[in-house]
């Protein structure tokens, strides 16, 4: 597929998946004929997963650290469902530590409110 109809099935742009294929975390694309890019649906399913994984807050590094164990073997499967679960768990402790943060805040909005009455 072309880079234009790579664009609309991945929703990302142009410029983001020459970077990204610049960055390594893509499957280098065959050359047609005419010199053009010839993306294959594995070229999108790796958008789809850097996509997914920048949305996660994974840095470029870790993903492409994590793109040969994207494909469906299991050691690479193991290591990556590792990873996955070791930034849920990042995730849960920074939700924790801003729910901590929170309940200062109120705390003091309490004491505010009861020090103005």
């Amino acid at each position: 597929m072309l880079i234009s109809e790579l664009e609309r099935a991945s929703g990302l742009g142009r410029d983001t998946i020459r970077f990204y294929e610049k960055r390594g975390l893509i499957t280098p694309p065959l050359r047609r004929d005419n010199g053009y890019r010839d993306y294959t649906e594995l070229t999108l399913a790796e958008l789809r997963f850097v996509r997914r994984a920048r949305e996660l807050e994974f840095s470029l590094d870790e993903i492409r650290e994590a793109m040969p164990r994207f494909r469906p073997e299991p050691p690479f499967c193991d290591q990556l469902e590792a990873r996955l679960l070791d930034k849920r768990e990042a995730f849960r402790t920074q939700i924790r530590e801003t729910e901590t943060k929170i309940g200062m805040i109120d705390d003091l909005l309490r004491r505010l409110k009861s020090a103005s009455t």
